[in-house]
């Protein structure tokens, strides 16, 4: 397990990049390409995301490696796992809702991404597909579900530059006493490196708050 001071990450030889949203001429996804040593494509999964989506051909200017789409709701298991686990780079988009994401990443999905990132693959999780790799998620509706737990005890709120701004965030403290909210905003990203590295990339609005535990 990773870590560095509050916080502990997914072992592997990856970067994990958490990304609050694509903003104009935001600099993550070109950081995410320069960054990148691993062989392989780049792999973009979608899931139900807002209108305009278009990292595939946003990278590709940006001069990333061939990309492909892998569905990850349709596609047969074996597809899958060859298609992610061999990628240089795994693109999560943001998605209008992280319910569908969630459970199609179960499984083949989330077998082929960690292995991608053990051997080194840049793992770019945009928006609310961010808010999957903590442990726990946050709803709109004032609710939580288990997440990824790649972030152990953290719970990512994307376009969030101040707790203050979410509703959900001090409940969440006040239930969990252990919890780490981690708010990104709009255009900055946190960045996870496999040596302890952390990083705040682009508008570097990233902001953390810990619970009663850790105080």
């Amino acid at each position: 397990m990773a870590q560095n001071n509050v916080l502990r990450w997914q072992d592997g030889r990856g970067w994990l990049v958490l990304s609050g949203g694509v903003a104009v001429e935001s600099e993550i996804r070109a950081r995410v390409i320069e960054r990148n040593t691993a062989d392989g494509g780049v792999a973009y999964i979608s899931v139900n995301t807002p209108e305009g989506g278009t990292a595939l051909d946003d990278m590709s200017d940006l001069g990333a490696p061939t990309g492909y789409q892998v569905d990850i709701l349709t596609e047969d298991d074996d597809t899958i796992l060859k298609s992610l686990s061999e990628a240089g780079i795994v693109v999560l988009e943001d998605t209008l809702s992280s319910t569908g994401l969630r459970s199609g990443l179960q499984g083949a999905a989330l077998t082929g991404i960690q292995a991608a990132f053990e051997r080194g693959a840049m793992i770019l999780a945009e928006g609310n597909s961010a808010a999957l790799f903590g442990s726990l998620v946050a709803s709109e509706e004032g609710t939580t579900a288990i997440g990824l737990d790649w972030v152990k005890r953290g719970v990512i709120l994307p376009q969030i530059t101040s707790i203050a701004e979410s509703k959900n965030a001090q409940a969440i403290l006040d239930a969990e006493q252990d919890a780490i909210i981690i708010g990104i905003g709009l255009g900055s990203a946190l960045a996870l490196g496999p040596n302890g590295e952390v990083e705040t990339w682009g508008e570097r609005q990233v902001t953390l708050a810990l619970g009663r535990a850790y105080q």
